[in-house]
């Protein structure tokens, strides 16, 4: 069972998003499905990075817990023959999604990666490799999503300093994704972690199909407002938003920048002068009084979501 899908439309028109990336909803046997039903019938742009299982998401049983269920050289070609729509490969690496199949299921990943010559998002969190392995193991250009996630193994060891390895991997190019979600974020390893020096490269916020009314993300301008209260300049909240992920999808030339000529996709923000609750995803509050609200969100050169 697949519980994540969702129309994004209403959301990412709400809240300043034009262009989407899904990650991994989708493997080789159903990527004609996101075509079809979500990249073609969305007003936002929707991207994909393809699963590395062939079915995508399962959580019963988990997708990779049997490797047969792989598909590198089908998720290579999805991606190579849909350079419009596939960016990249994903594959989850926690226990309940791969059993003991973590290692192989790593390396069979960036091998398919290294096929299509695109980079590979990986899903942390209660994995059953170290750390070190995961991201000894990733490329530059490769991402790490849940980059904050509490669980152990995470990027910061038990006193709360980032690991060496993972400070060397960033050095050397790989990109750490914020991937809010429900679980994924905490504000006291977040700061500990940018404490150490590891600012998040792309700021997102991992909306999906299983988040109730109350989840701790609501948006993508609410995580980009908790990183403007965490010690990022607005300048490097915007650019986590837009050319940095641009550039790691290799979409740059199309996405993340204004130019004369490009497609007219524009989200208009303002910094709202009002009392606001900030949520992580393990019991932490902050009550801030600036908050980062969308005006108007502009997509192909047409106002789809005025905000009043």
């Amino acid at each position: 069972m697949n519980p994540y899908g969702f129309n994004a439309d209403p959301i990412c028109l709400a809240s300043g998003v034009t262009a989407a990336v899904d990650a991994g909803s989708s493997g080789a046997v159903n990527f004609l499905g996101f075509k079809k039903l979500v990249h073609e019938q969305s007003r936002a742009r929707m991207l994909a990075f393809v699963a590395l299982a062939q079915h995508g998401v399962l959580n019963d049983p988990g997708e990779l817990e049997n490797l047969k269920f792989a598909d590198p050289d089908g998720a290579a070609q999805r991606v190579g023959d849909a350079r419009n729509i596939g960016v990249g490969i994903k594959v989850r690496l926690h226990k309940k999604a791969v059993g003991d199949n973590g290692r192989e299921a790593l390396r069979m990943a960036v091998r398919t990666g290294e096929a299509c010559k695109a980079p590979v998002m990986v899903h942390i969190g209660n994995t059953a490799i170290s750390m070190v392995e995961i991201v000894d193991t990733l490329r530059p250009g490769d991402v790490v999503t849940h980059c904050y996630t509490p669980p152990q193994p995470a990027i910061v060891d038990e006193k709360r300093r980032l690991r060496r390895a993972v400070r060397n991997a960033h050095e050397r190019g790989v990109i750490f994704d914020v991937g809010h979600a429900n679980g994924h974020f905490d504000f006291d390893l977040v700061r500990s972690a940018m404490g150490d020096g590891l600012l998040p490269d792309i700021v997102s916020s991992d909306l999906h199909g299983r988040m109730g009314p109350n989840n701790p993300v609501v948006d993508l301008p609410t995580t980009m407002t908790k990183f403007l209260h965490l010690g990022l300049s607005l300048e490097q909240v915007v650019a986590a938003c837009t050319i940095n992920p641009a550039q790691v999808i290799g979409w740059q030339d199309r996405l993340g920048t204004l130019e004369v000529g490009r497609e007219a996709d524009i989200a208009v923000l303002m910094l709202a002068n009002e009392p606001t609750k900030l949520r992580d995803c393990v019991g932490g509050e902050w009550n801030v009084n600036q908050r980062l609200a969308v005006r108007w969100t502009i997509r192909a050169g047409e106002v789809c979501q005025p905000v009043p």
